[in-house]
Order: structure tokens, then C-alpha cells, then sequence
């Protein structure tokens, strides 16, 4: 695992959200509900998702390396610390968000939300936004459906915990943590994706982990992978035309599993960018940048474009193709800029981090933090 260079995950990362925002803009523009447009953008904004539960596998098992070398059994509170500070500032922003715009959707400005579905904006379905335990009747899960996919990241980072108890642990801890795992993965079985998310998580971790190893590291720097992978990825669109695409992308047991097996290829290819200086690496680092708000434009940017369409609708501005395509441009310039200005005081993990370690040292509960891993 030594030697993991992340300026070109950072790349992807950044990237990967930029083609979440502009698949999720191209739906609200242009395309009704399984259209083969809408079929296409929908594909490529779940291929994004995915890999972002890839590049969350391969990072948090090279940060839990790290935190166990350094303490051992008891690296529980310095990974919390560590995750709770990356996720939960912008979390926190994209609901207060959330519920500003469900506000003007409820005093006078029609939303134009995915299903139109009535929300609720009380101080319970707050809580269960902050806390990503929303349930369907809230303006959340109404109005910023992308916070589906950080429900199961976040769940995913569980099960990454108790797998690496179980496996430093010892007696009736070691016990636990195979329990833990065991009954997550029950618990989540048979709901939306966890399986899935699960299978592109594990991928991850398994290639952060064995990297080493010179016949992976060399079947990751295989100039084929790349072509092969941009294959795999791209086959279903040849199906977008099917009425029940969509509908498969989350139902169909087979196109479910072609998707978890994406996990494999789209793992090695994260390897080979990690550990090797070649041209693809260098690509994706130019956009390293660009990563530095790329979790806040995530979380946002839902509500945020939603608030633009819909006051265009409400107005009566920017009508015909034209203006579609002026709204959706004012769409994604809006989201980028309130995410980048946003993430300067949110997406900032290590200072919080630093902030919560004091105060559970102070409180005799942790030592100064070890120097930081690389952030998810």
C-alpha cells in the first residue's frame, strides 16, 4: 500500500461529480421520465455514483490502515473523528438548503421536484436529514435525491469498521465486529443498492489492500484496462432505447449484478491511476483541484438547480429551446459557484477534525490526532 499517489482519485473524484451535476441537469431540462435521454443520463449519473463507492473503498481502507498502525484495536474514535468531520459540515449546509428552497415551495413557488411528492419541513424531518435517516415523506428525500447514494457511503464506512475490528481484534471484540458485519449486510440486503454499493466498496478496498502485489499492480497498469473498462461502462447505453431501462437499473437482478461487477475493472483502473505516472494519472490530476468542493457540489446542487428551473417555470422566462438551454447553463453555473464559495467554510475536514480532537482530548476520550489521512 506504500507508494498510493491520490492527486489523480482526487481528479476522479472531481470529475465524477461534475458528471453527476450535469446528468441530473440534463434530466431537468430536457428529458421526460424514461425517455432515452432521460434512460442515457441516468446511466451515466449512477456510473458516477459507482465510482465514487469505488474510490471510497480504495481510500478508506488505505486510511484504516493508517489509524490501526497507530492505534491499534482502538482506532474507533480517530476514524469517526475523521469521518464524521469530512461528512457532516456540507451535510449540514445541503439540508439547510434543502429546506430553504422546500420553504419557497411551500409559500408561493411551485417545485419542480422528480415526483412531485407532497414534504414535510418540521424539526423531526430535520434531524433525520443531518442524521441521513429521512424517511420518504420528508423534503430531503423529495428534494435532494442524490443523498441516497452518502446514505449507503456512510452505512458502507460501518461495515469498513467493524471488518477492520474484526480482523485486528481479539476475543469478544473480534466477535463483534464479524457480528456487526455480519448483520449489516442482513439488515441491508434486500433494500435499494446496498448489495451493490457493498460489491463497488469491497472492489476497492480489496485493490487499496493487495496493491502491492506486483501481478496486481501490473494487470492495473495494462494498457488494455483502460479501453476495456470505457467498454464495459458504456455497453448498456445500447439499451437506453428499452421503455423498462430505467426501472432495470435498479430492479433488473442481472443488470444489478453487471453493475457490482463493475466494482472489479473500475477498481484495478483506480490502482493503476494510484500507483503509476502514466498519461491517464496525469490527466485526472489536472482536475485534483477541482476536488476540493466536489462533495458540497454533490450535495447541493440538487436543491439548488431545482430552485432555478423552478423559478423559471413560476416566471414564465427563457421559454423555447433557447431558453432551456440558458436555464440549464444558469442551472450549472449557479450550483458550481454556490458550491465552490460553500465548500470554503465547509469542506474543510481537517480543520474540523483538529476542532473535535481537542475537545474529545480535553475530555480524556482521544490523543492529539496522527497526521491526517487521505480524505474521502
Amino acid at each position: 500500500m506504500r507508494g498510493y499517489r491520490y492527486e489523480a482519485l482526487d481528479g476522479v473524484r472531481a470529475l465524477a461529480a461534475q458528471v453527476v451535476l450535469v446528468s441530473h441537469g440534463l434530466g431537468m431540462a430536457f428529458f421526460p421520465v424514461h425517455s432515452p435521454g432521460a434512460a442515457a443520463a441516468e446511466w451515466f449519473g449512477r456510473l458516477a455514483v459507482m465510482v465514487f463507492f469505488s474510490l471510497s473503498g480504495f481510500v478508506i481502507a488505505t486510511s484504516l490502515v493508517r489509524l490501526v498502525a497507530a492505534d491499534g484495536a482502538r482506532f474507533g474514535v480517530a476514524y469517526a473523528v475523521h469521518r464524521l468531520a469530512r461528512i457532516w459540515p456540507p451535510l449540514v449546509l445541503a439540508i439547510l438548503v434543502t429546506f430553504a428552497v422546500g420553504w419557497l415551495g411551500q409559500n408561493g413557488l411551485p417545485l419542480l421536484t422528480k415526483t412531485g411528492d407532497p414534504y414535510r419541513l418540521d424539526a423531526v424531518a430535520f434531524l433525520r436529514g443531518i442524521t441521513l435517516t429521512f424517511a420518504p415523506g420528508d423534503a430531503t428525500f423529495v428534494i435532494d435525491r442524490a443523498l441516497w447514494s452518502l446514505r449507503q457511503e456512510v452505512y458502507l464506512y460501518a461495515v469498513a469498521a467493524f471488518a477492520a475490528l474484526a480482523y485486528v481484534a481479539r476475543g469478544a471484540r473480534r466477535l463483534l465486529g464479524g457480528l456487526a458485519v455480519l448483520g449489516l449486510v442482513a439488515l441491508t440486503a434486500d433494500r435499494f443498492f446496498y448489495l451493490q454499493s457493498l460489491a463497488l466498496f469491497s472492489a476497492g478496498a480489496a485493490a487499496a489492500l493487495l496493491g502491492g502485489q506486483a501481478r496486481l499492480r501490473a494487470l492495473a497498469a495494462a494498457p488494455w484496462l483502460g479501453p476495456a473498462l470505457l467498454a464495459l461502462l458504456a455497453a448498456p447505453l445500447l439499451f437506453v432505447g428499452h421503455p423498462g431501462f430505467i426501472d432495470a437499473m435498479s430492479d433488473g437482478s442481472l443488470f444489478l449484478a453487471y453493475q457490482a461487477l463493475l466494482g472489479i475493472p473500475v477498481a484495478l483502473y483506480l490502482l493503476g491511476l494510484a500507483s503509476a505516472d502514466g498519461p491517464a494519472a496525469r490527466g485526472f490530476s489536472r482536475w485534483s483541484s477541482a476536488a476540493g468542493f466536489s462533495y458540497t457540489l454533490y450535495v447541493i446542487h440538487v436543491p439548488v438547480m431545482t430552485l432555478v428551473f423552478s423559478l423559471r417555470a413560476h416566471l414564465g422566462l427563457a421559454q423555447g429551446l433557447a431558453g432551456t438551454l440558458a436555464t440549464l447553463v444558469a442551472a450549472l453555473v449557479v450550483a458550481e459557484a454556490a458550491s465552490y464559495a460553500a465548500a470554503r467554510a465547509v469542506e474543510r475536514p481537517r480543520a474540523f477534525r483538529r476542532v473535535l480532537f481537542r475537545l474529545l482530548t480535553a475530555a480524556g476520550l482521544a490523543r492529539a490526532p496522527l497526521r491526517p489521512a487521505p480524505s474521502s
